[in-house]
């Protein structure tokens, strides 16, 4: 439905500052668990490595698995408030990466990533075609302060996939209905023989 795209746009620019066009970047999904599995499927050919950090939700790495790639996760630390480090990205990737998966605010450890510690992992992404497939359906589960999104930093936006739904913060589990925004298609050329596009406009 085109009015709930656009309504989905709209809370989503009203409430995060994320500006997303609701005919061509919003897709709504059965659930977010569709919205993580078609942006996996989407993102990831066989063989292609996806960063998980963990604990998290317990679907990630079986989905990646269904789109062919591999997991490769990494354990979040009590000390870092399991917050995800620019060294231990860092040390996780390699040649064949091509997703990280960012589960903030986080399920079961309650951790978040605040804004300078999403612009810390920046420099580590720099130079690479690794996309992040950020699932942000605590979004509003946050408490005193604003969840802040990968696609809130210009420079992650064009490489950021944005996961949410309505099951958390509406009370609408039994409804599966969650949605997927994506950056528009950059049209430069690939890496890798029969690689999928490189994060098309949903």
């Amino acid at each position: 439905m085109l009015e709930l795209r656009r309504e989905i746009a709209s809370y989503l620019k009203r409430r995060f500052d994320l500006s997303y066009d609701y005919t061509s970047q919003v897709l709504v999904t059965v659930g977010g668990s569709e919205a993580i599995d078609l942006s996996l499927r989407c993102l990831v050919n066989p063989g292609d490595e996806v960063i998980i950090p963990v604990p998290s939700f317990v679907c990630y790495g079986p989905l990646t698995e269904m789109a062919g790639g591999v997991p490769v996760y990494v354990e979040l630390k009590a000390e870092n408030e399991f917050r995800l480090t620019p060294e231990q990205l860092k040390a996780a990737i390699t040649p064949k990466t091509k997703v990280l998966v960012l589960p903030f605010p986080c399920n079961p450890t309650g951790g978040i990533m605040e804004r300078a510690d999403l612009e810390a992992l920046v420099p580590v992404l720099e130079g690479t075609d690794i996309m992040i497939v950020s699932d942000e359906i605590y979004a509003e589960l946050t408490y005193g302060q604003h969840h802040i999104s990968p696609a809130n930093l210009t420079q992650l936006y064009d490489r950021t996939v944005v996961v949410n739904g309505f099951s958390k913060s509406h009370a609408m589990t039994g409804w599966r209905m969650g949605y997927v925004c994506a950056p528009k298609h950059r049209g430069h050329a690939q890496r890798g023989r029969g690689h999928r596009p490189h994060a098309g406009g949903v």
